[in-house]
């Protein structure tokens, strides 16, 4: 049997009521998942678990840096991040619409954060991701700059030859029927 995460939260043998558990997540955490902008990370988790009879409340809360990749540059820098967010857990066999309330049996003992942390973390980046003015990897511009130029100008020839008139015998013979409509 592997080793159990330190993400996951074993609730049964809890008192009702709040519990606190403090997370350090680091660049490990992110290399376990697949086809994330997430490069690494160096964020404080503050996580409140309310526990009550029939459902778990957990309060996520952090702030710290993400590593992503700069959308115009593409260097990696530190983008600073501050959030919080909320989950609950209600005891029931009913799938659940809610995206916010996630169902768990009546007989579970323990949750396992890992997904809802990655989750949380991921939509505190903003969709467009740009170094700070003036801090964009410059040589690295430049190089794209000359790329866009030599293929627009490649497109410009293409579509400049593209634009030639069509002789009538191309045309399909419906369609000359109709210009003669007008």
């Amino acid at each position: 049997m592997g080793k159990k995460s330190e993400y996951v939260i074993g609730f049964s043998s809890l008192l009702d009521g709040k519990h606190d558990f403090h997370y350090k997540i680091g660049n490990e955490f992110f290399e376990h998942f697949d086809y994330s902008d997430i490069e690494g990370a160096d964020l404080t988790l503050d996580l409140l678990l309310e526990k009550k009879p029939n459902m778990l409340i957990v309060t996520l809360k952090t702030e710290g840096s993400i590593k992503v990749m700069c959308d115009k540059c593409t260097d990696s820098f530190d983008y600073p991040v501050a959030g919080e967010d909320e989950v609950i857990y209600k005891f029931t066999e009913e799938e659940l619409d809610d995206e916010k309330i996630i169902s768990i049996l009546p007989n579970e003992i323990e949750i396992d954060m890992t997904i809802p942390i990655f989750e949380f973390a991921s939509l505190l980046l903003p969709s467009r991701r740009i170094h700070p003015e003036g801090e964009c990897n410059e040589e690295m511009l430049k190089e794209i700059d000359n790329y866009l130029m030599v293929e627009s100008d490649n497109v410009e020839e293409e579509t400049d030859n593209d634009q030639e008139e069509p002789e009538d015998n191309d045309i399909d013979p419906r369609w000359s029927q109709l210009k003669n409509l007008k």
